[in-house]
């Protein structure tokens, strides 16, 4: 299934869940397990229909391409990692820090008509910031218990 999406994908095109699961002759569920199982074990997103258009409840490549760059990872590897152009890369990083830098004085709201963002999106980052600090203070809170 990866290299099928991958191939569409080189090709300029981006097939949905739909698409592969009649191509394969399988279930929509059948792909749609398959396609987060693979993505969740290689730390990649695949590009399909809902992570190329941000649809429905699919890993976002932006927590992906976030999560690498607040573990220092630099902007090509994480394009080589995603599958995203380096400019997309950076252009998820620097609305993710916009966002993060007005978080601790305004609300989403304020937020999203400061940026001229979407308040969904807004919201995103929010999660994606809180989710990824969540997870700093357990490593935190580990090694301080030693």
């Amino acid at each position: 299934m990866a290299r099928i999406l991958r191939e569409a994908f080189r090709q300029n095109g981006v097939l949905s869940q739909a698409d592969v699961a009649e191509m394969l002759g399988i279930s929509t569920g059948t792909v749609s397990k398959d396609i987060r199982e693979y993505q969740i074990e290689n730390q990649v997103v695949l590009p399909y229909r809902g992570t190329i258009h941000d649809l429905g409840r699919a890993i976002t490549h932006k927590k992906m391409i976030i999560g690498h760059f607040l573990k220092n990872v630099q902007t090509p590897d994480i394009s080589r990692i995603t599958g995203h152009t380096e400019e997309a890369c950076d252009r998820y990083i620097k609305s993710y820090k916009k966002v993060r830098t007005l978080y601790s004085s305004m609300n989403h709201n304020e937020i999203s008509r400061t940026l001229d963002m979407s308040e969904s999106l807004v919201k995103e980052y929010i999660v994606i910031h809180e989710e990824f600090n969540k997870m700093e203070e357990k490593i935190n809170d580990g090694s301080n218990q030693e």
